[in-house]
């Protein structure tokens, strides 16, 4: 006989919003949690991001009519150490080319887009500057429990860089550290 590990609830919905206008709380529709820990299975990426059905409603984020900048998107989630979780990996389906990942004010990195259908309704005309409007199908957020060696604020993001892997990386695109760098690697390495 089987037995699964039960988890308690997540305590609280990471809130997300968005810098651009949208239909009250149709955003939050977009958000689909999972999670991981114990007994929890690991997430399908390739299930929850497959593209919309037909005929289901998109998020449409507007660029304000009233403002002169020219500001890029930016969707805001957070996830509250109090609330016990944490952010472990982050899923959009949406119609951005690119999209720059920071955590606060940190950069973590830039992830391209690939296309995986296209579902725009034709009455929605992007302009060929700057875009006046992005579509969000889903916004996937896997997180876990904090482990108790975790702080109470956010993880350092350097004590997560698999720095084996970056000198391998490194050395297959023909690239040396210099000795000073390889040897701070290498103390680093040694005191995880």
């Amino acid at each position: 006989m089987e037995t699964e590990t039960a988890h308690p609830p997540l305590t609280r919905r990471p809130p997300l919003a968005s810098s651009w206008d949208a239909a009250c709380g149709v955003l939050a529709q977009s958000l689909h949690l999972t999670r991981s820990g114990l007994g929890a299975r690991d997430a399908d990426w390739e299930e929850l991001l497959a593209p919309p059905a037909t005929g289901q409603d998109l998020v449409i984020l507007k660029r304000n009519v009233n403002s002169q900048d020219e500001n890029p998107c930016f969707l805001y989630l957070r996830c509250d150490p109090p609330g016990g979780e944490e952010i472990v990996s982050i899923g959009i389906l949406s119609s951005a080319r690119n999209m720059e990942v920071y955590s606060g004010e940190e950069y973590c990195g830039t992830s391209r887009g690939k296309n995986v259908c296209n579902v725009l309704d034709n009455r929605f005309l992007l302009s060929f500057g700057e875009k006046q409007c992005a579509f969000i199908s889903k916004v996937v957020v896997h997180v876990r429990p904090l482990s108790a060696n975790s702080s109470a604020g956010a993880p350092a993001l350097g004590s997560r860089i698999d720095l084996e892997r970056v000198q391998t990386i490194m050395e297959s695109m023909g690239s040396k550290l210099s000795s000073g760098a390889q040897q701070l690697m290498n103390m680093v390495i040694f005191h995880k």
